[in-house]
């Protein structure tokens, strides 16, 4: 028994580890400690089924009540979109009744063990923001019970089993357990998770009702009810401008009348009407107009859409099987970092159409065009005659803003890192504005647009966040310089 006791002990003490190897490994690979964890509380009914038991499916409520409670606790670790990890510590207690033999007993138990939930629906197909998950759950652990048996007429004990006088918790009957269920979880929130589970749990043994006889394992159910907290982390909200400074305008003064000279003025001449300049996108696309399906006007160039990027060495296998992609993955390496592609076309709008696929159908948000020509990456400038210097020092101010004497714009991305261009900011989150590329005070800024007014630029800021850009926020420029407090340029 002891014995079994250490072998128990020692099963919760692989589970600290493992949670432990989980923290660290996460750590490393993403910085996020608690991605992927979850703490469950739960209640529901014990019920016994063994030699001891009115019958086999209904539970009695009187002349000896069948019906007993449990309460457990469960730490979790979401390893990927099906699979779930789970530690579990249970406490219930047991009774069973049979009246033709006029016996009856009652007794609790602890148990410890770790299983496995896999989600049913992501097991077949991968779908995503769902509230609603059937999932199914096995695993393997010890029970720890004691119980009596009991003459029902005078409830004088006639056997037991886990009970030696003076006793403690090492005096418990320690079997192995396979408990085994199928449940349904329900997403309240991104924090919490509300989940109903039945599940069957077998013991090694026929003896946890301290009555020998009949089929020779006796196992229990547990169902319950259950609330999952998940350890997630919330991006602060970006503070907004006080709406009555934003809606404050001076009050409209009226002049009196004043008759003034009626004078003819000359008829102006209409102004010419200019052209609106072509984006990247339109001037690549142009320029295929004139060759046939199979030909391209830079034969020498492949055209792909990148969807991931990492400064250390991934597997391409395990990048393509986390985003749920078809086809294989290539990988560049350059700058210090590690590219993913997918695709390989002689036609840019071929390679923009399949970047559009994996946007709207395999929810790849950030992916967008890339060109190589062999395994280096060229810069999409390049291919319509305009010069791209590669030192990203020399690539700053890539449109010029004008130098209005106020205006408005809209931040999307600080970063020390200037090999992102204007233009890829603008095909990597499908935006339609110009975006100005400049630097200041060691960081890489980038802008969306050139706005008269703090309500134009709240508008696009605001369209951008509901795209996905959280971190978009509304800066002001006066006379082409940025200002440090914007209502500096507030009217």
């Amino acid at each position: 028994m002891k014995t079994q006791v250490v072998i128990s002990r020692r099963l919760l003490l692989i589970i600290s580890l493992f949670i432990l190897f989980n923290n660290i490994h996460a750590q490393e690979k993403q910085s996020k400690f608690w991605k992927g964890w979850g703490l469950t509380a739960g209640w529901g009914p014990s019920l016994f089924y063994g030699d001891t038991e009115n019958y086999r499916v209904y539970k009695v409520f009187e002349n000896n009540n069948e019906w007993r409670f449990g309460y457990t606790a469960m730490l979790e670790k979401k390893l990927s979109s099906v699979f779930t990890l789970r530690g579990q510590l249970m406490y219930g207690e047991l009774s069973g009744t049979k009246r033709k033999d006029n016996i009856w007993f009652e007794g609790d138990l602890v148990e410890t063990s770790i299983n496995l939930k896999a989600d049913l629906i992501n097991l077949f197909g991968n779908i995503k923001d769902r509230k609603l998950t059937v999932y199914a759950m096995a695993g393997i652990g010890f029970t720890h019970w004691q119980t009596e048996l009991m003459d029902k007429s005078t409830n004088e004990v006639i056997a037991s089993n886990g009970i030696e006088e003076g006793g403690g918790f090492s005096e418990r009957t320690t079997e192995t357990v396979i408990p085994m269920g199928l449940g349904i979880d329900y997403n309240i929130s991104p924090k919490f998770t509300f989940a109903l589970e039945g599940t069957m749990r077998p013991v090694n043994s026929d003896l946890l009702d301290a009555n020998v006889g009949g089929f020779g394992y006796d196992f229990y159910g547990y169902f319950f009810a259950s609330v999952t907290y998940h350890f997630v982390r919330t991006e602060k909200a970006i503070p907004e401008m006080p709406p009555e400074v934003i809606a404050y305008e001076e009050p409209e003064v009226v002049p009196a009348p004043v008759e003034e000279p009626v004078v003819e003025e000359p008829p102006k001449e209409p102004e010419p009407v200019q052209e609106p300049e072509l984006t990247i996108d339109e001037k690549l696309i142009k320029a295929e107009e004139n060759t046939g399906i199979y030909e391209s006007p830079w034969p020498d160039v492949e055209f792909r859409v990148q969807i991931a990027a990492s400064k250390i060495a991934l597997d391409p296998q395990k990048v393509q099987k986390d985003k749920n992609l078809p086809g294989d993955l290539k990988v560049n390496e350059g700058g210090g970092w590690y590219r993913y592609s997918a695709g390989g076309f002689i036609k840019y709008w071929k390679a923009k159409e399949y970047r559009n696929i994996l946007v709207t159908r395999y929810g790849v948000k950030d992916a967008f065009v890339v060109a190589y020509r062999g395994d280096e990456r060229i810069n999409l400038h390049e291919l319509i005659g305009e010069a791209e210097q590669s030192d990203p020092d020399d690539l700053i101010d890539e449109y010029k803003r004008p130098a209005f004497a106020k205006a408005f714009s809209v931040q999307v991305l600080a970063s020390n890192d200037g090999s992102f261009t204007a233009e890829t900011i603008q095909a990597m989150f499908d935006i339609e504005e110009n975006v100005y590329k400049e630097f200041s005070e060691g960081l890489y800024l980038y802008t969306v647009g050139n706005f008269d007014t703090y309500s134009d630029a709240a508008k696009i800021r605001n369209k951008l966040k509901g795209m996905g850009i959280k971190g978009a926020f509304v800066v002001g420029f006066k006379d082409g310089i940025r200002v440090n407090d914007i209502r500096e340029i507030l009217d």
